[in-house]
């Protein structure tokens, strides 16, 4: 007697697999876009006086759209682009429920997978050469407490709502800054080794808070929880109307400054201040 052939679950994916098969979509969705003007292209000598050089360029334009066309093909056979469909098949026979895809952007996906493999370079490089943040910041029994403590009773603060839970393991923090309502959602991991490690993420699907999600976490100090604390707390203390590099309101992706870093000043008595300061995510670096 025949069985019939169930489907097998499909191994769950990390977010850095998820990241890197949505780029890979963004760039042939960028391929496939520039690939629905290939018949203007070809045609576009014909627009213009007739002249001797008319059938060159009409020629060449033929050519470069035959490579495109080509192109797109090799991509699409090729194994990164089957690999995402076999898991998308999959993960589907799993689970039909696809409302939840409508909250995942289509854009921005090639951005953050770059972003991400320039952090992973640095914080190499830096473990390398012993800079870095290593395993992470060493918290004692009560440190994370007292941080949250401090934090929270500073000036300009008083307005901003904080959540704990899990023992101050998951926190969750709240305020408005403009029109914005923002989000801020912090988990901190233990190690065995003992130290502890911060995971950020500014909550939302829009393009805003996946860039703020982004750029905090290309963040220096990336397991110093006071120093995300206030770069946290700079979303509503400065106003970011201009980035302080570039001095536009608006980047080339019609966004603002969704970064927030921080410099120390000199003051005229020597005494040294911590300023923050925003930023486009372009203008970082």
């Amino acid at each position: 007697m025949a069985v019939d052939a169930q489907p097998q679950p499909s191994p769950e994916w990390d977010e850095s697999q998820c990241t890197a098969a949505l780029a890979h979509l963004e760039r042939l969705q960028a391929q496939l876009d520039d690939l629905r003007l290939t018949i203007p292209r070809v045609i576009r000598p014909f627009t213009a006086p007739p002249a001797p050089s008319m059938y060159r360029a009409f020629s060449d334009n033929l050519t470069a759209s035959q490579n495109d066309i080509k192109a797109f093909r090799t991509q699409w056979h090729s194994q990164d682009t089957q690999s995402v469909l076999d898991h998308a098949r999959k993960s589907l026979a799993r689970n039909k429920d696809l409302s939840k895809s409508a909250e995942v952007g289509k854009y921005g996906w090639v951005e953050k997978e770059r972003k991400e493999r320039e952090r992973g370079k640095k914080m190499l490089k830096e473990k390398e050469s012993g800079t870095g943040v290593g395993e992470g910041e060493r918290l004692g029994e009560g440190d994370v407490g007292r941080i949250l403590d401090e934090w929270k009773t500073r000036k300009g603060y008083e307005k901003i709502g904080l959540k704990r839970e899990d023992g101050d393991k998951d926190l969750t923090i709240t305020f408005v800054a403009g029109s914005w309502k923002h989000r801020f959602h912090i988990l901190i991991q233990q190690e065995e080794t003992g130290s502890h490690k911060l995971h950020v993420e500014c909550l939302g699907t829009g393009a805003t808070q996946l860039a703020i999600t982004r750029c905090m976490m290309a963040r220096p100090k990336l397991n110093d929880l006071r120093y995300l604390l206030d770069m946290i707390a700079a979303y509503k203390t400065v106003k970011g109307t201009t980035c302080a590099k570039c001095g536009n309101m608006l980047d080339s992706h019609a966004l603002g400054t969704v970064a927030r870093r921080s410099r120390d000043v000199v003051d005229t008595e020597g005494k040294t201040e911590v300023v923050w300061e925003a930023f486009h995510e372009s203008c970082l670096g």
